[in-house]
């Protein structure tokens, strides 16, 4: 009843909230009432378990309650199964208490939450409550969502509890027989049994040994297969799995995140979850077992052990978790442990880098002495530490002798009064072992467990994202002109949400036709690319190909008709024939008749001015290229990125600064290997450089997210507008400066310019 009221007083301080005059919202002290309702429920459940050891010393042996005629029986007597029934049910209903009482609290505290966001009254004064809590609440689907990932694996995970039932019986029965060979041979002598029993022991260890081999084969079979198949991550995953993310997905999302999903979470996932799942059932199927021989061999001493082990585990965890504590205090942190080292280190390494300037100065004894000085400061830390980590050890140590103690005192008392036998007790104290055992790898699951559960809600939490750019598009057309129409586009980036790019652009590019962008940079050149290849979707305006939006055609299918040639060009660590079929091998979805032949690779390479270069390398074609393409120069690299386009046979070929990183050589010789390609296709290219630019078809100039300016190289210059002052800018640069560099064909242009 006291323990009730307390918890219903500390309720009520948070169960509605309280106004100052000015109307401001108080909310109540809801950490302090949640660690309140905590302790409440833990203290109340230690008295029980407290009674629960009383009753097993100091009970009677009456299993039921008495009759009431029954005169000679002590009143208030209620027998052993209703006192024990009385402890459970009240132990079960704290559990409960204190569960019910901790979500109370925390949907009061979401609601103040969500009160004080819609008056607007988030950080206006003060914060209030601490940021981003919803965003820490446990994702209440992952639970199912992992069991539906273990779906396929339901008869090896069946077949491994078998084993792990089989094996812990046999765990079991070895304290047994031990007990029972010990009264065979020393306590009441018996020849034939003791021999048999030995023989049983034997069989039962050969048997635990088999199914335990079996059990761990099993849940080991089933983690590798499960990284060998891993989780259908959405950057990497293929239909009927979670689509592929947008590229607005990896402009907000960090490398390291995404790779850290892949590598270190779904490990985490797949070995913690398979093989601590093989941990859990073992031990637990081990307890259960265990204490059905325990409450054979002495109830009385069953409810001890039973009682004390978990209260010995959990007063060590808790000592754990302060002794860690003390350890991340900022005297104590291993970082600060690590810095005093690392000033240690760095005073020696200076003054051996500069050995003759000490010398030179006689300053040894000074440079020594501040040497010595920061490792004394090391020295003192390390010296708190141990002291520490001693207490934390010698607290652990002490409590399971403790309970060994205890056990055996109690146990010995037992055998004394002939209550047990000297094997039983034996036996007794192998399954108490076994016992305490079991529950600290219980403890080490759950904990590794909760990790494992906190990677797979981030795994399962990128599994579900939607991307913002969904590909849905079904369209195969029978003709492809290539015609590319970018109407009334507004756009901004995901990453930069308040700066618009691109405001209300229209360009329009004629199949077969040459268009060239340029402007200054950041007007958004790239960005018109982007939005033709689908990256992105702009907020307003449409981008067609052939007056049918991008979104609808087939995307595999318009990746094949539309080329893309960037600034940078990225090779993959393959041979160089395998990076110019990147994207159109039979593992790409393609049918094996439509994959590109040699001939098909070698005809992209001439016509890329790649075929020269690539025969006089050792492996030809087969030549590998190294990570990101290391083993080529840069005109190399770029090279074969035109023949990776060409050999898709485009109808539009979009050109994205792709010489300007080059030297004038490199530059003569792709531009000849673009001049050659643009012929006879829907070209849209961005460059700098006059060579590509002044005998395009036309020439739009973009400023400012805007057309500013449109026609041939001549029209533009004769304008006098902003291409002209562009190409004038660039004139007047000294020839090593010059980002845009008149080819001979442009040798009038002086004179336009006057």
């Amino acid at each position: 009843m006291l323990h009730t009221a307390v918890v219903a007083a500390l309720l009520s301080r948070v169960m509605s909230p309280r106004r100052r005059f000015s109307g401001l919202v108080i909310p109540g002290p809801y950490s302090k009432v949640s660690h309140g309702v905590y302790w409440s429920c833990s203290l109340f459940e230690l008295l029980l378990l407290g009674k629960a050891v009383v009753v097993a010393v100091l009970g009677e042996e009456r299993l039921l309650p008495p009759d009431p005629g029954d005169a000679s029986d002590p009143p208030g007597s209620v027998g052993l199964l209703c006192m024990y029934a009385s402890i459970v049910v009240a132990l079960l209903c704290s559990f409960m208490e204190g569960w019910l009482g901790q979500r109370l609290v925390a949907r009061w505290r979401k609601q103040h939450e969500a009160a004080e966001e819609a008056a607007g009254q988030a950080g206006a004064r003060q914060p209030l409550l601490g940021k981003g809590k919803a965003a820490k609440e446990a994702d209440s689907a992952t639970i199912p969502e992992l069991i539906k990932l273990s779906a396929p694996d339901t008869h090896i995970l069946f077949m491994a509890f078998t084993a792990g039932a089989a094996a812990a019986l046999g765990q079991a029965l070895v304290p047994y027989y031990t007990g029972k060979i010990i009264d065979y041979a020393s306590i009441d002598p018996d020849p034939h049994a003791f021999r048999l029993t030995t023989l049983k022991m034997l069989g039962v260890a050969l048997g635990c040994a088999f199914f335990t081999g079996i059990r761990g084969g099993l849940f080991t079979v089933r983690a590798a297969g499960r990284r060998c198949e891993p989780l259908p991550l959405p950057p990497l995953s293929s239909p009927p799995g979670p689509p592929p993310q947008d590229a607005g997905f990896f402009d907000t999302t960090k490398t390291g995140e995404v790779t850290s999903r892949l590598s270190a979470d779904t490990t985490t996932v797949s070995d913690q979850i398979c093989l601590n799942l093989n941990v859990m059932l073992r031990s637990s199927t081990q307890a259960a077992m265990v204490l059905v021989f325990m409450f054979s061999a002495s109830w009385r001493l069953t409810v001890v052990t039973f009682v004390m082990i978990p209260l010995v585990l959990v007063i060590c965890k808790l000592y754990g978790a302060y002794y860690r504590r003390i350890r991340r205090a900022p005297c104590l942190s291993a970082v600060q442990v690590q810095t005093e080292l690392a000033e240690a280190n760095s005073v020696a390494e200076e003054a051996l880098s500069s050995m003759t300037t000490v010398k030179a100065h006689a300053a040894e004894d000074s440079t020594m002495a501040a040497y010595a000085a920061k490792l004394t400061r090391f020295y003192h830390l390390q010296r708190r530490e141990a002291v520490a980590y001693a207490a934390y050890m010698a607290t652990n140590t002490f409590l399971a002798a403790a309970v060994v103690a205890i056990v055996l005192y109690y146990g010995g008392s037992l055998v004394l009064k002939g209550a047990m036998s000297a094997g039983s007790l034996v036996s007794f104290m192998l399954f108490q072992q076994s016992l305490s055992a079991a529950f600290q790898a219980l403890g080490d699951v759950f904990s590794a467990l909760s990790a494992a559960v906190g990677a797979a809600d981030k795994v399962i939490e990128l599994m579900k994202r939607q991307p913002a750019v969904a590909e849905t598009g079904t369209l195969v057309p029978a003709a492809f002109a290539g015609k590319l129409t970018v109407q009334d586009v507004v756009f901004h980036y995901p990453a930069r949400p308040t700066l618009r790019v691109l405001s209300g652009l229209s360009v329009v590019v004629n199949p077969g036709e040459i268009v060239a962008l340029v402007g200054p940079s950041g007007g958004g050149k790239s960005s018109i690319v982007k939005l033709v290849e689908r990256f992105y979707v702009p907020e307003e305006g449409r981008v067609l190909i052939d007056d049918r939006p991008v979104g609808e055609y087939d995307r595999k299918w318009l990746k094949q008709r539309v080329a893309l040639v960037s600034q940078e060009p990225v090779l993959y660590a393959r041979s160089i024939r395998r990076n110019i079929l990147y994207g159109l091998e039979e593992q790409d979805g393609l049918p094996p008749e439509e994959v590109p032949t040699f001939a098909d690779v070698e005809e992209a390479a001439r016509l890329a001015n790649a075929h020269d270069f690539i025969c006089a390398l050792p492996d030809g074609y087969e030549t590998e290229c190294g990570e990101k393409g290391v083993q080529l120069s840069g005109g190399q690299k770029q090279r074969i990125a035109i023949a990776r386009a060409l050999v898709r046979r485009p109808a539009v070929l979009l050109l994205d600064e792709a010489t300007s990183a080059l030297d004038a050589d490199s530059e003569a010789v792709v531009q000849e290997a673009l001049d050659r390609t643009m012929k006879s296709r829907t070209v849209l290219v961005i460059a700098h450089r006059l060579s590509t630019v002044q005998d395009a078809h036309r020439i739009v100039v973009i400023q400012h997210g805007q057309v500013a300016e449109q026609g041939t190289h001549d029209q533009l210059l004769e304008a006098g507008g902003t291409y002209a002052s562009l190409v004038r800018r660039q004139l007047a640069r000294a020839p090593s400066a010059a980002g845009l560099l008149p080819s001979p064909s442009s040798a009038s242009l002086a004179g336009g310019l006057h």
